[in-house]
């Protein structure tokens, strides 16, 4: 049985290295050029493709790099969109696993994500955000959730932090909650919008989507957790993550210009929550 996992684990990293396949930045820095291959999981506001273009923050985020790796190092950087993950968990995996892959989204930094992977420097910060169907009742607070919403599900996205969100939601106030997962925010936003007795947790930018796509949702004012870091992914065998120290610091995020991009990309509700 060990072995056959081991051939199934073999063959999914054969499948990844084939989809996607990038250079090393030491290769970069020796040859002079090379390519920065990035897989992402699409997200309105910050990654999508759009008539044939990429659009969104991330993306004037990895131009500005580019630029600076010209500009500092006088290494030639193309940056190649070689796939989408539209599964989370699918794409936690490949960028896992696939050496010289940059994976773009809203990652959060995590302890136990760190054993497994690097992280860039964030390039956002979030908050975690309890949402509901719009004529769902107001939640004063979490210690009110079992009145409040009694008879809701949760549903969050499969392999996602949110999981240990819910699980303390049930343990420490709603004990006959029933958690379910589902693939992408963009499909729990949608069955939300359909379904009254459905709440979720997702990353306040997935919020600031469905209010731009004029969902039937709104945002419980409720505490979920600390504030967190988002940041790019990579595997632990990429030797991309110096360099990107290097270029997103403290002072770039307080830039005119990539502030600019932010209200542009993700508008005045995110600014106003995260000044």
């Amino acid at each position: 049985m060990k072995k056959i996992l081991f051939l199934l684990m073999f063959a999914s990293s054969g499948l990844f290295a084939q989809k996607y396949e990038g250079d090393s930045w030491a290769t970069v820095q020796s040859k002079g050029s090379g390519k920065l291959a990035v897989v992402y999981y699409p997200q309105a506001g910050l990654i999508s493709e759009e008539g044939g273009k990429m659009k969104g923050l991330c993306v004037e985020l990895l131009n500005d790099f580019a630029a600076y790796v010209q500009t500092k190092h006088g290494k030639k950087i193309t940056i190649e969109y070689q796939g989408a993950e539209t599964v989370f968990s699918d794409f936690l995996k490949v960028t896992q696993n696939t050496p010289n892959l940059l994976g773009v989204t809203y990652v959060t930094v995590t302890e136990e994500r760190k054993k497994v992977m690097k992280f860039t420097p964030p390039f956002l910060s979030n908050q975690e955000t309890l949402i509901t169907h719009k004529d769902a009742p107001t939640l004063p607070s979490l210690k009110n959730i079992n009145t409040v919403l009694k008879g809701y599900t949760i549903k969050i996205i499969d392999g996602s932090v949110h999981q240990k969100y819910a699980d303390q939601i049930k343990r420490e106030n709603m004990p006959e909650l029933t958690i379910s997962t589902g693939p992408s925010g963009a499909e729990i936003l949608k069955e939300i919008s359909t379904n009254h007795k459905l709440f979720t947790i997702l990353d306040f930018t997935e919020y600031v989507d469905a209010v731009r796509k004029q969902l039937p949702v709104k945002r419980q004012n409720v505490q979920i957790g600390p504030i967190q870091d988002l940041a790019f992914a990579m595997s632990k065998q990429s030797d991309w993550d110096e360099i990107w120290k290097e270029f997103l610091t403290p002072e770039y995020r307080k830039s005119e210009k990539y502030r600019k991009a932010i209200a542009t990309h993700l508008g005045g509700a995110y600014l106003s929550v995260f000044k």
